[in-house]
């Protein structure tokens, strides 16, 4: 991270120049990208949304040409990713900020806290205090709450106003 200085009146140097926002399609992710939204505006940042597809609730099956996803549930999963995704993309592009996005697999905790800042020189995290999961949230606890314990890059956690 960079400090924020003001080198002349006119000129900032940027604090944060990579923003990623992992998107659900829940209602605090949606608050997320929007608070990202006018980071993104402040520091001139490139913003990436992302959304992790969790590898473990697939079924897989061992086939002649090698492991297949079974029952349809990989398809549903992506296509919701590429929805969630687009919509994401369509709200930044109609206050003219261009999103990257990316489908990842894997752990959601491990994905959004290590590997995708780490691969991709992130220097803040942007996500909503809870997601879609209330099950896994109540069995293992919030990605959000993991992804704040973990990881090694700064995270911005939105909650609703009261």
């Amino acid at each position: 991270m960079k400090v924020v200085t003001k080198s002349s009146e006119s000129e900032l140097i940027t604090m944060y120049q990579h923003i990623a926002v992992p998107l659900d399609g829940s209602h605090n992710a949606q608050l997320a990208l929007n608070e990202a939204l006018k980071l993104v505006k402040t520091f001139n940042a490139k913003l990436t949304l992302i959304n992790v597809i969790d590898d473990k609730r697939l079924i897989y099956s061992v086939t002649s040409t090698g492991i297949a996803h079974t029952g349809g549930y990989y398809e549903e999963l992506t296509t919701h990713a590429k929805d969630v995704l687009a919509e994401g993309q369509a709200i930044a592009a109609k206050q003219g900020i261009t999103a990257e996005t990316a489908i990842l697999h894997g752990n959601p905790k491990q994905v959004i806290a290590e590997d995708f800042p780490h691969d991709h020189k992130v220097d803040l995290i942007v996500m909503g205090k809870s997601g879609t999961d209330a099950m896994d949230r109540l069995l293992v606890g919030s990605t959000t709450a993991s992804v704040v314990r973990t990881t090694q890059t700064n995270v911005l956690v939105v909650a609703e106003a009261q």
